[in-house]
């Protein structure tokens, strides 16, 4: 049976955003690199957009805060701080939480707003499909009933295809019958070849 973990809540976006940070800074092990782990990272367009606005954002702070009356500058600070902790708390999530593929499992995952595990043997197929899907995270796919997102962003780039079709329950409570899977990878190519060798290994 798949493993769901739906979009979570704002306070614990917040709690992994701060989990993933702390454990970057102190260079705490990804759980991705135990042995026979293939580990594929996602959402490069994302990363990179991230990246740059944080980076923007740390001197903006410096020039407003030399405009700003002196009282008003701690509370500046304070929320500077907090978005530039916040950028690098994306990075560092994203970084940190990649998609696996073992001989067992395929896990694919958005960072910090949901994921899901699958069992290997349920996935039939893969292949490049790059596509728009609005909305973010783990999430239905407008037209198709049978189908469900797992990316962070809006463009997906690889479709599995499962048989037999899963039930699934995206936290609403409902339970889906899905059998295709949208997801995003840095490299496509890869990951789809990563799902082949796997499924072909005894």
């Amino acid at each position: 049976m798949p493993e769901v973990t739906p979009k979570p809540p704002v306070r614990r976006r917040a709690h992994i955003l701060y989990r993933s940070l702390l454990a970057a800074v102190t260079r705490r092990p990804p759980a991705h690199t135990a042995p026979g782990t293939t580990a594929m990272r996602h959402s490069s367009e994302l990363r990179a957009m991230v990246l740059a606005l944080t980076l923007t954002e740390i001197p903006v702070a410096f020039l407003l805060s030399g405009i700003l009356p002196p009282p008003a500058r701690p509370f500046h600070a304070l929320l500077e701080a907090a978005l530039v902790l916040t950028g690098f708390g994306v990075l560092a999530a994203l970084a940190r939480n990649p998609h696996t593929v073992t001989a067992s499992r395929v896990v694919l995952r958005t960072g910090f707003m949901g994921s899901l595990a699958l069992p290997r043997t349920a996935v039939r197929s893969a292949a490049l499909a790059l596509r728009t899907i609005p909305g973010r995270g783990l999430r239905r796919v407008p037209a198709e009933p049978a189908a469900v997102a797992c990316a962070l962003g809006g463009t997906t780039s690889v479709r599995l295809r499962l048989d037999p079709p899963v039930p699934m329950d995206l936290g609403t409570g409902d339970a889906v019958t899905v059998d295709t899977v949208y997801v995003s990878a840095d490299r496509p190519d890869a990951f789809v070849r990563a799902l082949r060798e796997r499924a072909e290994s005894p």
